[in-house]
């Protein structure tokens, strides 16, 4: 399996889990259809998520821009990797990449941030609290690496291109 694959299916993942879970922190509960309404129960009974509970107005902001830059890249990325015929992304998609792998790492982080702040102000047991935070680390993990992985692609090749000038 290459990397490219592993952003391949980490982006059919999260689509749908930004669909139907993640825009339940913007979408007002009488206007989520039935599926939002139990995952967004499910998740917060389960992983017992405060950030989920309080969404503050932070969060929000960041699940906007999730909503209107990110969700369209999943699909882009999603796209252009088929077209690929699975064996890598375009040139031309490196640094949307690198972009994202800022962006969704960034802001990962800042909620991982304020999840060891708060969550003995919430309440939260040491096993919640593990739990919480191994639910965000690895969409903070990966982002950071894509972007670390497409700004090394992006330098390569201009390097070869000055090389060859």
């Amino acid at each position: 399996m290459t990397i490219d694959s592993v952003y391949f299916y980490y982006f059919i993942i999260h689509t749908p889990i930004t669909i139907f879970m993640d825009a339940t922190f913007v979408i007002p509960y009488e206007y989520q259809n039935s599926i939002q309404k139990a995952l967004g129960k499910f998740h917060i009974e389960k992983n017992k998520d405060f950030l989920a509970i309080e969404t503050p107005l932070w969060i929000k902001f960041f699940v906007v821009w999730e909503l209107i830059f990110q969700l369209p890249f999943f699909i882009i990325a999603i796209i252009n990797y088929l077209q690929n015929k699975r064996k890598g992304y375009s040139k031309n998609t490196w640094i949307p990449f690198l972009i994202y792998g800022f962006n969704a790492g960034f802001t990962t982080l800042l909620c991982l941030i304020y999840v060891i702040l708060e969550s003995k102000n919430h309440g939260l047991t040491n096993g919640e609290f593990l739990n919480l935070i191994g639910l965000y680390t690895p969409t903070m993990i990966l982002p950071f690496y894509m972007m670390y992985d497409f700004w090394i692609r992006i330098n390569k090749e201009l390097l070869n291109k000055e090389k060859s000038s």
